[in-house]
């Protein structure tokens, strides 16, 4: 090799060093778009924890540890304690309709019912939700959801809205409320409403003649159970409350006992009688399977929406003006034993420690006996 040769080996040998910290630069930024650029698995966000004194809650459920709360915009929550966290529930599609009912109909499996005929169905005790039933041209609510009984789920609601289920939630038939006093119904109907009347139903809805009968396909639905005997009873607005000895086939109407809104109805422990429960604090107990009605004592003269039996016994009902009454003697009589604002209860169940949970306009919160602001009986 000549000196020529060897002057030139080492200048590129120079150059080709000097050269490194370029091309490790052009390396570095070549892995970095390919790495930029490859497939990854997006990020896991904690689960969205919500303020729950801040939603307004229509409904509430519980089996076991698990509690869910449901409301305004169609958002459901969930937590394994009364006390909470609260978290945010997966809906899909998000529709924001407004939810009225939750029940949970198997160990895991939980539905919701709301506006715009809308149900939902959870498999994994209300974590997510997916829809099985909405109706866009339809915006009247669905106001309730009961059973299984006898292998059937109904969902019903606003004008005789009446659903049916056979497999646990999955798939919804519209089926006919069959009234068997149809035919007595031109007889009751007619005149004008009265408003003024201290038995004006403010949450009925009257035909534009007024009138205050009307089938039971005419009227809003708010509550089904079944009792022991297997008969079912379904009540809601202008003093409705039907019986059913069929599986819902056909109803019969038991009228005069009131003529405004019943919201719910309850079968006591051990077969000891029936309460339904309405506007202005009429309650109703009856001792001989619904044949005939004793009406309530009741301390406060508001409207309860909703009422559940509390693991002593007792009967437990809740409403307006964030009033809780409790009775020990079957319905017989209902004191109140707690109001600490003013703010509507429209959900409670009780806890095995003697509080409450409660949904309504203060959102989801646990209560227990006593009073906060003016009580609604003046004391």
């Amino acid at each position: 090799m000549t000196k020529t040769d060897s002057a030139v080996t080492a200048t590129q040998s120079g150059s080709l060093i000097r050269g490194w910290p370029a091309l490790l630069v052009t390396v570095s930024v070549a892995l970095a778009a390919i790495y930029s650029f490859s497939h990854r698995p997006p990020p896991e966000f904690p689960v969205t924890r919500v303020h729950a004194d801040s939603l307004l809650v229509n409904t509430l459920a519980q089996q076991g540890e698990r509690y869910l709360a449901a409301g305004e915009q169609g958002r459901i929550l969930y937590a394994d304690q009364p006390d909470g966290d609260w978290l945010e529930a997966k809906v899909e599609p998000q529709r924001h309709s407004t939810l009225t009912a939750l029940a949970f109909v198997a160990p895991d499996v939980a539905l919701a019912v709301g506006h715009d005929s809308w149900i939902l169905r959870s498999s994994d005790r209300g974590q997510s939700w997916r829809e099985v039933h909405f109706a866009s041209d339809r915006s009247e609510p669905l106001l309730g959801i009961s059973g299984p009984y006898d292998g059937k789920l109904f969902a019903y609601g606003s004008f005789g809205q009446f659903m049916v289920s056979t497999d646990l939630g999955e798939h919804w038939q519209t089926v006919p409320l069959v009234d068997e006093d149809a035919a007595t119904d031109a007889a009751t109907d007619g005149g004008e409403v009265d408003v003024t009347s201290p038995d004006y139903d403010p949450f009925a809805a009257y035909t534009a003649g007024g009138g205050g009968g009307g089938g039971i396909d005419e009227r809003h639905l708010n509550g089904l159970i079944q009792a022991a005997d297997g008969t079912l009873w379904l009540v809601g607005e202008r003093g409705l409350l039907a019986q059913s000895r069929n599986g819902g086939d056909s109803w019969k109407r038991v009228d005069g006992v009131y003529s405004g809104s019943f919201f719910g109805i309850l079968e006591l422990p051990q077969g000891a009688g029936l309460v339904v429960y309405g506007m202005r604090g009429n309650v109703f107990f009856s001792r001989d399977g619904g044949r005939s009605w004793t009406q309530s004592r009741v301390q406060v003269p508001v409207s309860v929406f909703d009422g559940a039996l509390a693991a002593d016994g007792s009967v437990i009902l809740a409403g307006s003006g964030d009033v809780i009454l409790q009775s020990k003697d079957q319905g017989a009589s209902f004191q109140l034993v707690s109001q600490k604002d003013r703010r509507g209860i429209a959900a409670v169940l009780p806890l095995a420690d003697g509080s409450w949970l409660t949904g309504g306009e203060a959102g989801i919160k646990r209560q227990t006996p006593g009073f906060g602001a003016q009580r609604t009986d003046g004391q």
